[in-house]
C-alpha cells in the first residue's frame, strides 16, 4: 500500500503538521513579541528611574548622594518627596504578564485539540471499537443528520468534550487502557504537563489565583518560579517557565503522534524515523535542547533501521547535550562512538561535534566530493555551531567551496 492511498497515513500526516504548525506560530509570535516587550520594559524603567531623580531634585536632593549615604532623610521629607514623583505613563503593554499568559493558555489549547485529533482518528478508523458503552440512541436525533458519518462525528466529538472535562490523570489513563498507547513515563515529564494545565485553569477560570486543588495536586518542583505558594496568591507565566512548558508540551506531542504510527501504521516505520528525525533537527536549530535530547532518547528506544539512522541520531543526542551543558554525559557518549566504518559526513559530524577544527576540515574535503557535502549544509547543520564562531574556520570553508567574500 502507498504513502499516497493510505487514508489513514494522510489523516495521521495531517494532524502531525496541524500540531507543528500550531506550535511554530506561536514560537514565532513569542520570539517576535519578546525583544519588544523588552524593550518597553527598560524604557519604562528608565523613565520611572527619571521621575524619581526629578522629584529628589525638586527637594535639592543629589539621588547620587543618597546612594553613597550621604544624605539621610526624615521621614516627612521621604513621604514629601513620593508625593511629589510625576509617574510616567507606562509604554509596555504586557501588563501582569497577560501576554505570555495568553500564549500558554493557546499553547495548552493546541495539545488539547491533539488529543481530540488523536481520539477522532482512532474512531474514525476502527469503528467497531467500543465508542461508547453507555451510549443512549434517540430514534429521533438520529433522524436529523444526512449520513452515518456525520451521526458518528457527533457520538465522537462528544466523546472528546466529556473527556477533556475529566481529571488530567483520567485522560492519560485513556490513551493507556483504552487507546493502548505507550504514553513514554520515563521519558515525558507528564507531572510538569499537569502542573501547567492545572496552572492554566487557575488563569482561566480563578483570575490566576492559587486554589487548593492546585496546591494539593501538583508536583511541588515545578512550582518553584512561584514565589509565594498559597491559596489567592497568583501564578505568573514568566518567558523562561513559557519556554520550559513549550518543550515539554511540543515533546509530548511528537511522542504521542509517534506512538500512533507504531501501533496502527507500522508498516511505515521508516517514515515515522525520518520524521522523528526531521524533528530532533529543528528542535536543535531553535535551540530547543531539553526537547531534542528526549527525542533522541526515544528514537534511540524506538528505530531500529540502519546503522546510518542510529549514527546520526547519536549525533543529535550529543549536539543537545552539548549546548544543554551536560558536559560529563556527554563525554560518556562521545568515547562509545566509533567512526571506523563510517562515510565521510559522519567522519564530519563526529569531528564537529568535538570542534576538531583541522579534523573537521580535512574530512569536509572528501565530504564534499564523495557525499555531496554543500557549503549551506555547513552554514545551517547545528553541528557546525562552534566552528562557525571561527574566523579560520570560514575563511577555509570558503577557500574549499570556493566562495568568494
Amino acid at each position: 500500500m502507498t504513502e499516497e492511498k493510505n487514508p489513514k497515513l494522510q489523516r495521521l500526516i495531517n494532524i502531525l503538521n496541524s500540531f507543528s504548525n500550531s506550535f511554530t506560530n506561536i514560537k514565532k509570535f513569542t520570539a517576535h513579541l519578546d525583544p519588544i516587550l523588552e524593550k518597553d520594559r527598560q524604557e519604562d524603567k528608565i523613565n520611572l528611574l527619571k521621575a524619581i531623580s526629578d522629584a529628589y531634585k525638586k527637594f535639592d536632593i543629589d539621588i547620587n548622594d543618597l546612594e553613597k549615604d550621604k544624605v539621610e532623610l526624615t521621614d516627612e521629607q521621604k513621604k514629601a518627596i513620593y508625593k511629589s514623583i510625576e509617574f510616567p505613563e507606562k509604554k509596555s503593554v504586557d501588563i501582569d504578564g497577560h501576554l505570555w499568559k495568553s500564549n500558554f493558555i493557546l499553547l495548552i489549547s493546541s495539545f488539547e485539540f491533539l488529543f481530540g485529533d488523536i481520539i477522532s482518528f482512532y474512531y474514525k478508523f476502527y469503528p467497531t471499537s467500543a465508542l461508547d458503552k453507555n451510549i443512549e440512541l434517540n430514534l429521533k436525533n438520529i433522524y436529523e443528520y444526512k449520513t452515518i458519518e456525520e451521526f458518528v462525528d457527533e457520538i465522537v466529538s462528544k466523546k472528546i468534550e466529556g473527556l477533556l472535562y475529566k481529571s488530567f490523570e483520567d485522560q492519560l489513563l485513556y490513551l493507556q487502557k483504552e487507546l493502548k498507547l505507550n504514553i513514554e513515563s520515563n521519558i515525558i515529564e507528564w507531572d510538569l504537563i499537569k502542573e501547567a494545565t492545572l496552572r492554566r485553569n487557575l488563569i482561566v477560570h480563578n483570575n490566576s489565583r492559587i486554589n487548593n486543588r492546585y496546591l494539593t495536586e501538583t508536583n511541588k518542583d515545578y512550582t518553584k518560579d512561584i514565589k509565594r505558594l498559597k491559596e489567592n496568591e497568583r501564578v505568573p507565566v514568566s518567558k523562561e517557565y513559557f519556554e520550559r512548558v513549550y518543550q515539554e508540551f511540543y515533546l509530548a506531542g511528537i511522542i504521542l503522534i509517534q506512538a500512533v504510527f507504531r501501533k496502527w501504521l507500522n508498516e511505515f516505520n521508516e517514515l515515522a524515523d525520518a520524521l522523528l528525525m526531521d524533528v530532533s533537527y529543528r528542535c536543535l536549530n531553535k535551540e530547543e535542547y531539553i526537547s531534542a535530547e528526549k527525542i533522541c532518547l526515544f528514537a534511540s528506544n524506538t528505530c531500529s533501521i540502519n546503522n546510518d539512522f542510529i549514527f546520526r541520531n547519536n549525533i543529535n543526542y550529543c549536539l543537545a547535550l552539548k549546548f544543554g551543558n551536560k558536559t560529563k554525559e556527554l563525554e560518556e557518549q562521545v568515547e562509545k562512538i566509533d567512526i571506523s566504518n563510517l562515510s565521510s559526513i559522519l567522519v564530519v559530524a563526529y569531528y564537529a561535534l568535538k570542534d576538531d577544527e583541522v579534523n573537521t576540515l580535512k574530512h569536509i574535503k572528501n565530504a564534499k566530493t564523495v557525499d555531496k557535502l554543500t557549503y549551506n549544509d555547513i552554514t545551517d547543520w547545528p553541528i557546525f555551531k562552534n566552528l562557525r564562531k571561527l574566523d579560520s574556520f570560514n575563511i577555509k570553508v570558503k577557500k574549499i567551496y570556493r566562495i568568494k567574500e
